[in-house]
């Protein structure tokens, strides 16, 4: 009789993680993450996780994605890379983008969120624009180039936005990004220099 065949937690969360970023969470199974591993259900099904967990686990893995993207450089500009990465891993990742703005995951998608700001914060601690601002001016800036990334994200998987060819490559895609935010950069300076004259 050949030996049952064991897999680790995260063999499973991997082999999770693989459906989903192929077919979608709609598309993930016990079943489907078995045809992954080249095995049987049951190793999925004995490994001490419910589906719910597995998922759950699929999304803290799309957030830790989403934080490679963000920490690729791009365009020279610390800041202006977490953008790129953010709205990149968009067009890249289109089903884990999903996933970590499911409602169906709102603590887990919550907690992530936080940790996310919390790590950008310190990523922009010596940004020269930022530097010696209120934390709080400093968040108030990473949420606000947040909603822009968000809005540029969401329109690279609108489908009347999906045949431009502008926006075609990566770098077609940093350019259009760094050339929008110039407008966005020259407010924020002006914000920046009033609270530094206070």
């Amino acid at each position: 009789m050949p030996r049952k065949t064991r897999f680790a937690i995260e063999d499973i969360t991997q082999a999770a993680l693989q459906v989903v970023r192929r077919d979608g969470m709609e598309k993930l199974t016990a079943r489907t993450i078995a045809a992954e591993l080249n095995a049987s259900t049951m190793p999925i099904y004995s490994c001490g996780k419910t589906m719910v967990e597995i998922e759950e686990a699929v999304v803290e893995k799309a957030w830790e994605v989403l934080e490679r993207f963000q920490d690729a450089p791009r365009s020279g500009d610390l800041y202006l890379d977490m953008g790129l990465g953010y709205v990149l891993f968009a067009k890249e990742e289109r089903h884990l983008y999903k996933c970590i703005h499911s409602d169906k995951y709102p603590g887990i998608n919550t907690a992530m969120a936080e940790d996310n700001l919390k790590r950008s914060m310190e990523r922009v601690v010596d940004y020269p624009l930022l530097e010696g601002l209120p934390d709080e001016i400093k968040e108030t800036v990473l949420i606000q180039g947040w909603i822009y990334s968000h809005g540029f994200a969401d329109l690279m998987l609108n489908p009347l936005t999906q045949n431009m060819r502008e926006l075609e490559t990566e770098a077609q895609i940093v350019d259009s990004f760094i050339k929008a935010n110039a407008m966005y950069w020259e407010g924020l300076k002006g914000v920046v220099e009033k609270h530094r004259s206070l």
